[in-house]
């Protein structure tokens, strides 16, 4: 009888098992058919499905895996590869990514080449399938090209994959080039394109930052070497000793920081070297003295102490005022856009020339003690002399929420970054607009570059339903060691307005947890290009004994969408990816140099001293707000592009124009142009989308139909 009772209760105990191996096959099974739905994130997903494979659930997984290998897909194959290898099972992933050599698929035929480059097989039969592959590889996408060649180089030191990869570094293809200079770098030929990278240094986008990496990476590749070579021998106290050899022997009793003159001193020394082993971990760690603590936390909390206004190095050297913030005393005072700083009383009333000292150190000069006075001296186009400005220092803050309100009804807010106090920023603006009548709402977060985390959750609180989920984090060491904590919306007071989001490839951190919050739970239509792909974040950490005047900031979780899924560039992806993707309006470089012709030319500053002034001002002002596209709202505006004997379009001229009398016109009315809509294609389509979605055509509202195209 106790045999029996005693099967029962393993029979009993066994049906909960298969059932959660059976919701696990359930939830692997999505993240496969997203990969054949989506084999442009095939990394993410399988990233999602590697993360599955945690504790008493890795055999099943691995057995998952294995079983995937067979699937028709091919992207899926070579998902399935990646993770069979990370489990173990390395012949059984070696058969198939031979295979997957031979798909019609480029980025296929890249994923597995890379793959087999990284494992490096003993394994003849693979290595003559690369080979057969990359001599007929000419039709191939640049990535794939390249991989099969330094697959080559790298298993078998091939010399005429090699010279492939030199023919490359001659290519128009840009892409092409760039790759193969950073593969030979990579692979022991670092001098031989080490000027071909410092160019490729300096360019936005992928291929930019990996040169920069490769950059630093080749410092530490030389400074190992040295130490092998026997140039650099290990002795204790390392960084003390370093120190006294530096002081000894440098050429100057100063060094040069973040733009700054540092002096030699030890301390300034050690804290350079702490600036390198924080970075050493990846880009975004970082060491931070006292001062530098003070400046981010201002950034972050969106308020400072000083006059007001936003300042830049011009070409000439000076000190330029780009803006002055509105709501800030410089304005009050009569400081405006385009004044050049040229000197400052100091605290004991003499006079400190500006002309020649860079920004930081302007800066400085510039601010002061609240409550103090700043007397300053500026430079102004069409005014002779200088003027003097006696400027009360007080505590500015900086909107970082800024609203307004389209035809149509359709509210416009644009968060500029995840601060300290963005979230009252960004409830005051939404609670604004409703008042004002919005229907449907546009949040832009292109150009946000993050923030704080409780100010993202709070945003994603007004704007998700309650019990929906945010985020989820995790980590490996300390607080986060193990925690798959899920952030859920407490619900807030615009769950339910029509909702599009703008984002751009400098969308990151906070926005790409945001924008993929709410695309994932289906709560707005997300426009615009690939966001940055940044899915980790930072904490902060004193790292001194007399208490705060040191901090690291140091990565300490990966964060995750509600789908599961990393944004986090994982082998070349990473990011969020709108609904709608949108391209940018380039220009031929025939027309970069022709707009910066006219711009330095002064013509659109006269065309504006003429007829920005008098009984035309007020006209000229609408003109700012909108001009319908419309060159013929230009007061004689034949004449002035007759005279400009320029091989740019009537519409470059007066786009041009309008953006010059934007900023005048800001100056005057004491408040900053939220947008630009009828110079903003992606802007325009979420407002398409949003009245599309209410049965509305946007057409129909004279505004958008003259510069709708």
């Amino acid at each position: 009888m106790r045999i029996i009772a005693l099967t029962i209760l393993c029979l009993l105990a066994a049906l909960p098992l298969a059932a959660q191996e059976e919701t696990l096959k359930q939830r692997a099974d999505k993240l496969v058919e997203r990969i054949e739905q989506r084999p442009d994130k095939v990394w993410d997903y399988a990233f999602a499905l590697r993360n599955m494979a945690q504790g008493d659930n890795r055999d099943t997984m691995v057995a998952y895996f294995e079983a995937t290998l067979e699937h028709k897909s091919d992207h899926v194959r070579m998902a399935a590869a990646q993770l069979t290898l990370a489990m173990g099972r390395a012949e059984l992933a070696y058969e198939v990514l031979g295979a997957l050599l031979e798909s019609e698929h480029s980025a296929v035929v890249e994923g597995a080449a890379a793959m087999i480059t990284r494992e490096m097989p003993d394994d003849d039969e693979l290595v003559e399938r690369i080979r057969d592959r990359w001599e007929t590889s000419d039709k191939l996408a640049t990535g794939a090209r390249v991989a099969l060649s330094e697959a080559l180089l790298t298993l078998e030191g091939d010399d005429l994959a090699l010279e492939q990869l030199r023919e490359f570094l001659t290519s128009s293809d840009h892409e092409l080039m760039g790759r193969a200079a950073l593969v030979l770098s990579e692979r022991g030929h670092a001098r031989e394109v080490a000027q071909r990278l410092a160019s490729l240094a300096r360019e936005p986008g992928d291929i930019g930052r990996l040169a920069r990496i490769s950059g630093e990476v080749n410092k530490i590749d030389i400074a190992i070497e040295d130490h092998k070579s026997g140039k650099v021998k290990r002795k204790d106290k390392l960084i003390e000793v370093e120190i006294r050899a530096i002081r000894k022997h440098y050429a100057d009793d100063f060094f040069v920081y973040n733009e700054k003159q540092q002096e030699l001193s030890g301390e300034n020394l050690v804290d350079n070297a702490c600036r390198g082993m924080a970075l050493a971990t990846d880009r975004y760690g970082s060491y931070m003295t006292r001062a530098e603590i003070d400046e981010m936390n201002q950034d972050q909390e969106g308020r400072y102490v000083g006059i007001g206004a936003h300042v830049s190095q011009g070409e000439d050297g000076l000190i330029n005022i780009d803006q002055p913030i509105y709501e800030g005393p410089a304005y009050a005072v009569g400081v405006r856009t385009g004044d050049k700083l040229v000197g400052i009383l100091g605290p004991d009333g003499t006079r400190i020339d500006l002309t020649k000292v860079k920004l930081d150190e302007g800066v400085r000069y510039v601010r002061g003690p609240e409550g103090s006075t700043a007397v300053i001296f500026v430079k102004r186009r069409g005014v002779e002399g200088e003027l003097k400005f006696e400027i009360p220092r007080r505590m500015v803050k900086v909107d970082t929420a800024l609203e307004e309100m389209l035809p149509g009804d359709v509210g416009y807010v644009r968060l500029t970054r995840f601060g300290a106090n963005s979230d009252v920023d960004m409830k005051e603006s939404l609670e604004s607009l409703r008042r004002r009548g919005m229907k449907y709402l546009i949040l832009d977060l292109r150009g946000n570059g993050g923030g704080q985390l409780s100010t993202v959750v709070a945003i994603a609180d007004m704007l998700l339903p309650k019990g929906k989920v945010i985020s989820s984090t995790g980590g490996r060491w300390g607080d986060w060691k193990g925690k798959q904590r899920p952030f859920t919306s407490e619900g807030g007071d615009f769950t339910e307005i029509p909702l599009v989001c703008l984002i751009d490839g400098e969308s990151a951190s906070g926005s790409e947890m945001l924008s993929g919050a709410l695309k994932d739970n289906n709560r707005a239509v997300l426009i615009g290009r690939p966001s940055f792909g940044k899915g980790i974040g930072q904490s902060f950490f004193s790292v001194d004994e007399s208490g705060n005047t040191r901090i690291l900031k140091c990565t300490v979780f990966s964060y995750y969408l509600p789908s599961g899924v990393s944004i986090d560039r994982y082998e070349g992806e990473g990011g969020v990816t709108p609904h709608i993707l949108t391209k940018p309006d380039l220009l031929e470089p025939w027309q970069v140099y022709a707009i910066d012709k006219l711009r330095k030319s002064k013509r659109l500053v006269d065309y504006l001293d003429e007829h920005y002034r008098g009984e035309k001002k007020a006209s000229m002002m609408r003109l700012a707000s909108f001009d319908a596209l419309d060159v013929t709202a230009w007061p004689e505006f034949d004449k002035f592009y007759g005279s400009l004997n320029t091989r740019l379009a009537k519409d470059d001229v007066r786009r041009e124009l309008r953006f010059a009398l934007r900023t005048r016109v800001q100056d005057d009315r004491g408040a900053e142009f939220t947008q630009n809509y009828q110079e903003d294609p992606t802007l325009l389509r979420g407002v398409d989308e949003l009245l599309k979605k209410a049965g509305k055509d946007a057409r129909q509202i004279a505004e958008y139909k003259a510069v709708m195209k």
